[in-house]
């Protein structure tokens, strides 16, 4: 697994569902079991176009080669994942109940990315280059 393999299917993700939301925001609220307003349209018509957006960004990026540029957007996936994790929780609580239906998909894929990402910045071995080396200072030489 690579960065770039977890981008693209990140970007794909995020492309169909804000899509979706920004398209079909009425479908896309269905499947998720949320009561149905004009406002709440008008809400996933953003939260779609934001999704989409974030999802355009993230297929431009994926060849991006500079390893720190690729830690940065890593980090700040993982991020994004572990609080949209937290606020799905939120959403599915009992207490809460905004999202009734299919919560269980947000979580997962909220845990998967992150997972994915968290693995990518701490746990994938390092590409081991070798180092290249000095020159040696001939003997007697100062």
């Amino acid at each position: 697994m690579n960065y770039r393999l977890v981008f693209i299917i990140n970007a794909i993700v995020l492309a169909v569902f804000g899509a979706l939301f920004l398209i079909l925001p009425e479908l896309a609220l269905t499947q998720f079991g949320t009561e149905i307003y004009v406002a709440t349209l008008f809400v996933a018509r953003f939260f779609g176009g934001a999704m989409l957006m974030a999802g355009v960004l993230t297929w431009f990026t994926k060849d991006i080669q500079d390893v720190s540029t690729q830690k940065s957007m890593a980090i700040t996936f993982l991020a994004a994942s572990v609080v949209g994790f937290i606020l799905s929780l939120i959403g599915v609580a009992p207490a809460t109940a905004v999202i009734r239906a299919n919560g269980w998909v947000l979580l997962v894929l909220h845990v998967l990315f992150g997972l994915s990402y968290a693995y990518l910045l701490f746990l994938k071995p390092q590409s081991s280059k070798p180092k290249p080396r000095s020159p040696r200072k001939a003997k007697g030489a100062k």
